[in-house]
């Protein structure tokens, strides 16, 4: 007696389980794609970092200028031009002084804020050679040159290379 077709049929195997690993080509692409991101990302911020820390040192040696000192004007002056040196080309603004100097600083603001700046900061600049004749105080000169500061710094790549 033969068999019958049914008979002859056998169990059903499953195939194997498919394996996590190792992933498909799109995953290792997309790996790739992520860490590259993420490397790109941290190095941008690093050099951000790195790029505002004449900034940062500006600020905290703004706070320790003393109004017990009588130099305050050429302190503030003084702190201004260095931080500029360290963003803006030397050969184009280490010269500049009284009138072109205020200039200078008063192109970096917003048009809106730039008269209100030259207008105080003439103050800063009258006292820098005659002693106790400041018609500022010190906080509103402190708090003029930290405006100053978070307002025009650091420039664009651009505009640093242009002054």
């Amino acid at each position: 007696m033969t068999p019958s077709p049914l008979e002859q049929l056998k169990d059903i195997h499953l195939p194997e389980p498919v394996s996590w690993w190792p992933p498909a080509p799109g995953w290792w692409i997309l790996a790739l794609l992520s860490l590259a991101l993420i490397i790109t990302a941290v190095r941008w911020l690093i050099r951000r970092y790195r790029y505002r820390a004449a900034i940062r040192e500006a600020l905290t040696e703004l706070e320790q200028i003393s109004e017990t000192d009588n130099h305050w004007p050429q302190q503030l002056n003084a702190l201004l031009k260095r931080l500029t040196l360290s963003y803006f080309p030397r050969a184009q603004t280490a010269s500049l002084h009284q009138q072109q100097w205020l200039d200078f600083l008063g192109s970096k603001l917003p048009e809106k804020k730039r008269q209100h700046f030259i207008q105080q900061y003439q103050h800063v600049l009258d006292s820098l050679y005659q002693s106790g004749s400041a018609k500022l105080t010190i906080t509103a000169g402190k708090a003029l040159v930290s405006d100053w500061i978070r307002q025009a710094l650091p420039p664009s790549k651009k505009e640093a290379r242009d002054v």
